[in-house]
């Protein structure tokens, strides 16, 4: 138990889950880890059962749903929440509340994404999901500029390298420090029987080359380019290949779009499933096309799971995958993910070299390296807290 005369911190965030994203996933470890040496109150609309009997948790009881609301109330509600109560030292989630705040980790720049423009997805997406999602990230945009304004904020963690450079960019006057993410490799690590189990599961053969998309708001991550690849005119002359796609989505208009272009057949659907590193394990690469990522840990996982990585130049990516030792980094059009995919599929000692240097490098993220670097901001912030205040008494 955290010593009850240590600093006592706040962490604000809209969900913290041990089976969330990278960025629920990265304050469930820091909670693991930090409750030892710090009294810890978290602000949230969500906490994973196992962590509350850990920290003292201030619920905010905002709906989920339709996103913007979610975001106004908790905006909102969390601020006049942490206004309310006497801590040493605050951490946010990202630009989650208006109230001034000690440090905030950083996993989705909303600046750097619009300077990119990284904004075109497409207009295949329903009128109501594109005003939903356009709304919702101006109301991200502004918070972000307002939170992380001059004088309201110190230090900015930053979950990648380019989401740092971002950072540097649009905030100039904050202090920027690196604190990527982990990987559980216990979890997430090359299994051939897992492999045989899943492939037997769904009645193909070793030989049969499979592709995976992992996650949510496909339009964003670019699922439709990774079925248009299956339909490149260079791939039927090459082995059997399947798409599997695991993570929730507008299921009926893809399927359509695999329709269309031919390919149905050989994608597959699986939902929403928390059991994924069996599915990196039956896999042969990890595809994702995405528009704009800050750190990806589903890339880290599938390296981490001995598979190459096919994805767009986006923060994180270039850090597992190199000088396209661990995969390929591509334009965002289907032909060349095709021919990458055609390319890896007729040659396994090149799908083995590049699943074993993902490997290592995904190997050198840890969820204690993670953590540990958030702890030393800490140590940091509240030893010139001390220092200032012992200046004052003197």
């Amino acid at each position: 138990m955290a010593n009850r005369s240590a600093a006592r911190i706040a962490i604000v965030a809209h969900g913290v889950h041990e089976d969330g994203g990278g960025m629920e996933r990265a304050f469930a470890e820091l909670i693991r880890r930090a409750h030892r040496d710090y009294p810890l109150l978290v602000i949230s609309r969500q906490l994973d059962p196992n962590l509350r009997p850990l920290v003292e948790w201030c619920r905010v009881r905002a709906p989920a749903r339709p996103r913007p609301l979610h975001f106004v109330l908790f905006y909102l509600l969390g601020g006049i929440l942490l206004g309310r109560v006497r801590v040493d030292l605050v951490h946010t989630l990202g630009a989650c509340v208006p109230n001034k705040a000690n440090l905030a980790s950083v996993h989705f720049c909303h600046a750097g994404f619009h300077s990119e423009k990284s904004t075109d997805l497409g207009d295949h997406r329903p009128r109501a999901r594109r005003i939903n999602t356009g709304i919702a990230r101006a109301l991200g945009y502004y918070a972000e500029r307002w939170s992380y304004g001059r004088g309201r904020i110190p230090v900015l963690a930053a979950v990648s390298e380019g989401v740092g450079r971002e950072l540097e960019h649009h905030y100039q006057h904050a202090r920027v420090f690196l604190t990527p993410n982990g990987v559980d490799t216990k979890r997430f690590r090359p299994n051939q029987e897992a492999r045989r189990v899943l492939r037997d599961t769904e009645g193909l053969d070793d030989d049969v080359f499979v592709a995976l998309f992992v996650g949510g708001d496909w339009d964003h991550k670019g699922l439709s380019i990774a079925i248009e690849a299956l339909a490149w005119p260079g791939l039927p002359d090459h082995p059997s290949i399947r798409l599997w796609i695991v993570g929730s989505g507008d299921e009926r208009r893809f399927r359509a779009l695999a329709s269309r272009r031919g390919v149905m057949e050989s994608v597959r659907f699986f939902g929403a499933r928390n059991e994924t590193e069996r599915f990196y394990q039956a896999a042969d690469v990890f595809i994702l096309p995405s528009a704009y990522e800050s750190f990806s840990l589903v890339c880290f996982e599938a390296g981490a799971s001995g598979i190459p990585v096919v994805a767009t130049r986006v923060n994180g990516v270039e850090d597992l995958v190199g000088d396209d030792e661990g995969g390929f980094i591509l334009p965002r059009k289907p032909a060349a993910f095709g021919a990458a995919l055609g390319r890896l599929a007729t040659d396994s000692e090149l799908r083995r070299r590049k699943g074993e240097s993902a490997c290592r490098r995904a190997s050198k993220y840890t969820w204690e390296r993670s953590t540990e670097s958030v702890l030393e901001i800490y140590r940091e912030l509240l030893g010139a807290t001390r220092q200032q205040a012992e200046g004052r008494a003197a």
